[in-house]
C-alpha cells in the first residue's frame, strides 16, 4: 500500500498541472498513468501543431512563386519525423521535471477500490483526495473499425506513415479543419465533410465563410449538410456513402466526429461519483464532483460553454485550480474569456463572446471589422490575407467583448485581447496605446478606430480583395 497526499489519474495536461502544483507547494503526489505522457496532449494536440508549423512554412512558401520558385511539399515521412523529433524533446523536460518534484508515476490503469484507494497492477494507492485527469478519445460511430492505414481518427492519424492520395475528412470542426489544411497543403486530394451547414459553426459565420473561401482557392472540397450513412473498405481505399446519397471514393477517411471521456470502466459508480451524457464528470467552480474529495479536471468534465474548451490551457487551469482547491488556497479563475487558437491555414484565434453571443447577450453591440489588407506588417509577410474584429458593447458600454482573428499569425494578437477582456477594459484603451510598428496588433488598434469613427469605415467583403486581385495576376 502506498500512503500519499493526492493520487491523480491520469498524466495528461490538468493531471501533471494538479501534480506540478501541489509538489511545489511540498505534497506528496502519485499520478497513475496508462500511456505516454500528457496523453492526446503530447500524442494529438502537440503533434498536430507541430504538423502545422511545418506544413504552414510550406504553404507560404509556395505562395511566393515570385521569390522561390515552384516549390513541392514535403514528404509526409519528413513531416512526421521532424514531428516525432519535436515530440520526444518536450516528453524529456517533463519527466526531468517529475523526477526534480519527487512526483511517483505508476503506469498502468487505475481503478477505483473505494472512495480513498486506487487499484493499479498489483499496487494499491491510498490518498484522502483524489483527481481524475483521464482525458478523451475519439468518438467512433457504431460499426466502424480504424486502423492505421485507411480509416483513421486524431489519435491514430499520426500513425500513418504515407500520404494517402486522397481523403475524406468527415466533421468540419476543429480537429476536421485543422487536418484538412494539414493533408492538403502536403499535396492530398481532401474532402471535407460536415452534418452542419458551415465549416466551423460554433463560430461567426463570415469567419467561417473567410475559411471556407481558402480551402476552396487550395482546393479542399467542403461538402456541407451532409452526415455520412456508411463506411466499407474497398481494395484500394474506403468508399463512404453520404446521407444525401453522394458516394465518396478515397484513399483514406479520418474520423473528426467528436470525443468521449475515458471515464468508464474507472469505477466512478461505485464509489457514487455522477458521470452525464458521454461520461463527462459534471464540477463545481473548484473542480470539486459531486464527491467533493474527488475531483474531475480536463477533457472528463463537464463545462457549460458555447464554444469548446477542451484545451490544453484549460485543463492546465484547471488542474492547478483543483490543487489550490486541496491546499485549502484561493484561485480565482473563469472561463468567460479564455483564448484560444484552431491551427488551419490561415489561423484563427479568438478571445470572449463571438459576435453572434454578443448580441443574444447585449443586443446592439458595436463592431469594427479591419481588414490583414490595410495593416503594413500582413503586406510584408504577404499575402495579406484575413481580418481582425474587435466586438464591444452597445453605446454607453465602451467594454471589449470579445475578439476574433483570422490569419497569419493570428495568435500574436489574442493574448492581449484576452487580458483586456478580463480586466474590462474599455476600447478607447487600444486608441490611446502606443503600439509597436509594424505589428498586426495594430490591426486590433484599427478596428477599434473604426468603432470610434476616425478611421475609413470596413467595407463588406474588403477582406476578400486579395483573393481578386491575385485572381487578375
Amino acid at each position: 500500500m502506498i500512503e500519499t497526499d493526492v493520487c491523480i489519474l491520469g498524466a495528461g495536461p490538468g493531471g501533471l498541472s494538479a501534480a506540478t502544483t501541489l509538489a511545489l507547494r511540498g505534497r506528496r503526489v502519485v499520478v497513475i498513468n496508462d500511456g505516454p505522457l500528457m496523453g492526446y496532449g503530447i500524442e494529438g494536440a502537440f503533434k498536430s501543431k507541430a504538423e502545422f508549423e511545418i506544413t504552414r512554412q510550406y504553404v507560404y512558401a509556395s505562395l511566393r512563386p515570385d521569390i522561390f520558385g515552384s516549390v513541392p511539399p514535403p514528404p509526409l515521412e519528413a513531416v512526421l519525423r521532424g514531428t516525432e523529433r519535436s515530440a520526444q524533446g518536450l516528453n524529456s523536460s517533463i519527466v526531468d521535471r517529475l523526477q526534480r518534484l519527487h512526483v511517483v508515476v505508476l503506469n498502468g490503469r487505475g481503478v477505483l477500490e473505494d472512495a480513498n484507494t486506487v487499484l493499479v497492477g498489483d499496487e494499491r494507492v491510498r490518498a484522502p483526495h483524489l483527481v481524475i485527469a483521464t482525458g478523451s478519445r475519439p468518438r467512433v460511430p457504431s460499426g466502424v473499425e480504424v486502423d492505421h492505414a485507411r480509416v483513421l481518427n486524431s489519435d491514430t492519424v499520426n500513425l500513418c506513415r504515407s500520404l494517402p492520395s486522397s481523403i475524406a475528412v468527415l466533421g468540419a470542426g476543429v480537429i476536421g479543419c485543422e487536418y484538412a489544411s494539414i493533408f492538403a497543403a502536403l499535396g492530398a486530394r481532401v474532402t471535407l465533410v460536415d452534418s452542419q451547414d458551415r465549416v466551423l459553426s460554433m463560430e461567426d459565420p463570415d469567419l467561417s465563410a473567410f475559411l471556407t473561401r481558402t480551402f476552396v482557392e487550395r482546393e479542399i472540397e467542403v461538402v456541407p449538410s451532409s452526415r455520412f450513412e456508411k463506411l466499407e473498405k474497398t481494395a484500394d481505399g474506403v468508399r463512404t456513402t453520404l446521407s444525401t446519397g453522394r458516394v465518396l471514393e478515397t484513399e483514406a477517411v479520418l474520423l473528426a466526429v467528436g470525443r468521449v471521456a475515458c471515464t468508464d470502466g474507472l469505477g466512478l459508480e461505485d464509489v457514487g461519483v455522477e458521470r452525464g451524457r458521454g461520461g463527462w464528470i459534471p464540477t463545481n467552480g473548484s473542480m470539486q464532483s459531486n464527491v467533493p474529495h474527488i475531483y474531475a479536471v480536463g477533457d472528463v468534465g463537464a463545462r457549460n460553454t458555447p464554444l469548446d474548451m477542451a484545451l490544453v490551457h484549460v485543463a492546465q487551469a484547471e488542474g492547478s485550480c483543483a490543487a489550490h482547491h486541496i491546499l485549502d488556497e484561493e484561485f480565482e479563475q473563469s472561463m468567460d474569456h479564455v483564448p484560444y487558437i484552431i491551427f488551419t491555414i490561415p489561423m484563427i484565434a479568438g478571445a470572449g463572446l463571438s459576435e453572434t453571443s454578443a448580441r443574444e447577450l447585449h443586443g446592439d453591440v458595436r463592431v469594427g471589422k479591419y481588414p490583414y489588407g490595410r495593416n503594413h506588417r500582413a503586406h510584408a509577410m504577404h499575402p495579406p490575407l484575413g481580418f481582425v474584429k474587435l466586438i464591444v458593447g452597445p453605446k454607453g458600454d465602451d467594454r471589449i467583448l470579445g475578439v476574433r482573428v483570422i490569419g497569419r499569425d493570428a495568435d500574436t494578437l489574442i493574448a492581449a485581447a484576452s487580458i483586456m477582456i478580463e480586466r474590462q477594459l474599455p476600447y478607447s484603451y487600444l486608441i490611446r496605446s502606443i503600439l509597436p510598428h509594424p505589428s498586426l496588433i495594430e490591426c486590433l488598434q484599427g478596428a477599434a478606430h473604426i468603432i470610434d469613427g476616425d478611421a475609413l469605415t470596413y467595407e463588406e467583403g474588403e477582406e476578400y480583395d486579395f483573393f481578386e486581385t491575385s485572381r487578375q495576376d
